[in-house]
């Protein structure tokens, strides 16, 4: 998983739990969570594999490993995808 130019040229404003976030690429805002925010957070510094990102993400959200729902990392990481801002590199992502 790596972080696309466009995620990293991002915009953001965090409000309470959320971040509204706009991405001058697409002129659009988008809101995220913490779970999305810290995923682009993760990837900032270096590409990481699926399994890594996941790990690196919760220990960043003060889980333990293993913690993070995998619906709430799939769904993030699928729509930070679809948005452009990260990309798979072919990597499938699995379920634990």
């Amino acid at each position: 998983m790596l972080l696309l130019p466009a995620g990293t040229r991002l915009i953001w404003q965090k409000c309470d739990e959320l971040y509204f976030v706009y991405q001058p690429s697409s002129t659009e805002t988008h809101v995220f969570n913490e779970t999305s925010a810290t995923i682009i957070a993760c990837l900032k510094t270096e590409p990481l594999s699926m399994v890594s990102l996941r790990e690196r993400t919760e220990t960043a959200l003060g889980l333990s490993i293993g913690e993070l729902e995998t619906e709430e990392f799939t769904f993030a990481v699928v729509r930070l995808e679809e948005l452009g801002l990260i990309d798979f590199d072919d990597e499938p992502i699995v379920a634990r």
